[in-house]
């Protein structure tokens, strides 16, 4: 790095640390709903920080005008924020394996979590494109409503092996998918 890249880089650090300019991260991650409970929330908060960097040296760069370029900021670390969510759902998503024991919805996050409701919707939403109507209902029985087998089978009065074929082409479908 030569000495004007890294004159560049304290200046960016210096900008971040000035005035209440941290405040972007704390609202970018407010904005995803992380917050301080979240096992990642530390993580997140120092790679915002390098994206705010990041950011401002290529707004730099780019000879940005002063009055948006908060906002140019703010965008470019809101999105390497989804970018490292994303990152990790996929890390986390390569342990996943699946036996004809397992239902692939077991491992799909709590609704309660924001972030992970989010990706959830965004997996539903897209095997919803690839999936006939009974694998949609059994996936609405099984993830909205938590619904077992058996309760799904006589909720819909199919007969449980039905229901058993609907969730193996669901699995080969999400294993098609990641």
């Amino acid at each position: 790095m030569n000495y004007q890249e890294q004159r560049n880089r304290t200046e960016a650090f210096n900008f971040l640390l000035d005035g209440d300019h941290e405040v972007v991260i704390y609202g970018v991650l407010k904005r995803l709903h992380v917050v301080k409970g979240n096992p990642l929330y530390d993580d997140m908060v120092q790679e915002a920080r390098l994206a705010f960097v990041n950011k401002y040296l290529q707004g730099l760069n780019a000879k940005k005008k002063p009055e948006p370029f908060l906002g140019y900021i703010y965008q470019g670390v809101y999105w390497a924020m989804i970018d490292y969510m994303r990152c990790q759902a996929v890390a986390d998503g390569h342990n996943y394996e699946t036996t004809d024991d397992t239902d692939p919805l077991s491992d799909l996050p709590d609704m309660d979590q924001s972030v992970a409701e989010i990706e959830a919707n965004v997996l539903i939403s897209t095997l919803s494109g690839l999936c006939t109507m009974d694998e949609l209902k059994y996936l609405q029985c099984a993830y909205y409503y938590g619904m077992n087998i058996s309760e799904i089978a006589r909720y819909l009065g199919v007969n449980r092996k039905r229901v058993y074929r609907w969730r193996k082409r669901l699995t080969h479908k999400i294993g098609d998918l990641l």
